[in-house]
């Protein structure tokens, strides 16, 4: 979900791990020559979600990474399984309280382009909850965490894991 640390996390991991970070949004951005928001106003979000999904198959083509999705890439069953067979799906999960005191004052946030962008997130949050849930292989709670710890955190359950 938007504001629950994918980025600065996946950061922190990819440093503990030895592996490349990849952020999806910027390799979107960058392919399209545009920022989000101007791929969502100009275009719309099936274009937006087109690419996206576009962007991921070609990620998931290589190894000894970690890469940071948007929020929304749990939203087509093809993006979800090409996670899950090529990775490991980690969703970090936190409350919409927190999500909001990291993304309220963000400009770059389409979906929050709204009168009431707090319930707007605390929507999103409640339809995708599900989607978040199914997709992943673990989860952890990042309310109240640094990046660095949550990244260890999630390195461990990777060892007990494999």
């Amino acid at each position: 979900m938007m504001g629950s640390g994918k980025t600065v996390t996946g950061k922190a991991l990819a440093d503990l791990l030895d592996y490349a970070f990849v952020d999806l949004d910027a390799e979107i951005q960058a392919k399209e020559g545009r920022s989000i928001p101007e791929i969502f106003s100009g275009s719309g979000e099936h274009c937006f979600r087109d690419v996206e999904s576009s962007v991921l198959e070609d990620l998931s083509k290589q190894s000894g990474q970690v890469i940071a999705t948007g929020g929304g890439i749990v939203l087509r069953d093809e993006n979800v399984r090409r996670m899950k067979k090529t990775g490991k799906v980690v969703l970090l999960k936190a409350s919409a309280e927190s999500l909001w005191q990291r993304v309220r004052y963000s400009k770059d946030r389409p979906l929050l382009n709204k009168p009431d962008p707090f319930g707007a997130l605390q929507q999103i949050l409640g339809d995708r909850q599900v989607f978040y849930e199914d997709a992943c292989h673990f989860s952890v709670l990042t309310d109240g965490k640094i990046a660095d710890d949550v990244a260890s955190e999630i390195r461990e359950m990777l060892r007990s894991r494999a």
